[in-house]
């Protein structure tokens, strides 16, 4: 049996399809259809996008999937570019980049740019095969990042590290109030909003320190979701005390044991703020999982022809890091639902659970 295998479809589906099922015809002739993910991210130093090809063989399909050059198109055999609707271009360049063991190769073309991108205006993503000729194009709005200044605690200024003499109602105590996240809507082209809110600490081994984090992840919001506060359409995320150490909790319980841990610190809190397209919400409500009889989905593609299967669209990010209150840090050492992971309190010290 001939086998068309899809390596980033067959990703997206195990990670988000589960019981999808989707009809490929086997016995069509041999077409040039490319799996592309696109995110772009203006905040980020490093933009990558990921290609790889519709591959044909015959045997064991999980045996291919192995093989780095069915998966992976080769050197410079592809041209990939970003076209603002102002003029300007920017090239990719291919690179190889090491993933983690699975089902297929670990070795996986991408290709980067450094270059800086817009938040405004529209992009045209263009990949062309040097060989065959052929070409596969998807457009994006270009969109900004919500402000971290245009909004209240603990989205304005100071941010993390605090400077000497920094007022104590500045820093956040999630031991002593309830948590009030509120952030004003950005233009009309943002359609879904995420927030999550990591801990970050590190991890004491005597010799030296490792830092890690846990994050209270808040799902996606809409503008449909927005409050009226203010003259203006704002997003409110509101939450206690107890659901915010019982995230922090959960968070642990995933991270594998270390018994080689002296203790832990809270030391730093961060608010990310996603805002993305309408293409990456299209894209977000394909990936659901079906919930009624019928199992069938069709595949998502924002590419001018459905000539490729992937997504070209733009997510920004937004980063508020603050300092945490002594009260807090101790907190993490005595709650119940943190406590047994050897968190130090503020003066350093193990009460452990009581």
């Amino acid at each position: 049996m001939r086998f068309y295998k899809f390596l980033f479809v067959i990703l997206i589906s195990i990670l988000f399809f589960s019981s999808c099922k989707n009809d490929l015809n086997l016995n069509a002739p041999y077409k040039e259809y490319p799996s592309i993910f696109a995110l772009l991210n203006p905040y980020e130093h490093m933009q990558m996008i990921r290609i790889n090809k519709v591959f044909l063989g015959e045997g064991n399909a999980y045996d291919i999937a192995k093989i780095t050059d069915s998966v992976n198109y080769q050197p410079n055999e592809l041209s990939v570019e970003i076209t603002h609707s102002g003029g300007t271009k920017i090239s990719f360049r291919d690179s190889v980049i090491q993933t983690a063991e699975g089902a297929f190769s670990t070795n996986q073309r991408v290709y980067v740019s450094f270059e800086p991108i817009l938040t405004y205006g529209t992009y045209t993503l263009t990949v062309k095969n040097k060989n065959t000729g052929n070409v596969f194009t998807a457009h994006c709005k270009a969109i900004d990042r919500v402000n971290p200044n245009q909004g209240y605690r603990p989205l304005i200024t100071p941010f993390y590290p605090y400077p000497p003499g920094t007022a104590i109602i500045e820093y956040v105590d999630y031991k002593s109030y309830k948590g009030v996240v509120r952030f004003s809507l950005l233009s009309t082209d943002v359609q879904i909003y995420q927030m999550v809110i990591r801990s970050h600490y590190y991890n004491n081994y005597g010799a030296y320190t490792t830092y890690d984090f846990v994050d209270y992840d808040f799902g996606n919001r809409y503008p449909k979701d927005a409050t009226n506060f203010s003259g203006g359409k704002w997003l409110v995320f509101e939450f206690s005390s107890d659901a915010y150490y019982s995230s922090v909790g959960i968070g642990m319980s995933k991270k594998p044991n270390d018994a080689n841990v002296i203790g832990r610190k809270m030391y730093k809190i961060e608010y990310l703020i996603y805002a993305s397209t309408q293409e990456y919400l299209d894209y977000l409500e394909y990936a659901k999982p079906p919930l009624g009889f019928n199992q069938n989905k069709p595949l998502y593609s924002n590419f001018d022809d459905s000539k490729a299967l992937g997504i070209f669209a733009m997510r920004t990010t937004c980063s508020a890091q603050k300092e945490m209150a002594t009260t807090m840090v101790s907190e993490f050492a005595s709650n119940l639902n943190t406590c047994q992971y050897s968190f130090y309190d503020a003066n350093n010290q193990l009460p452990g659970c009581k």
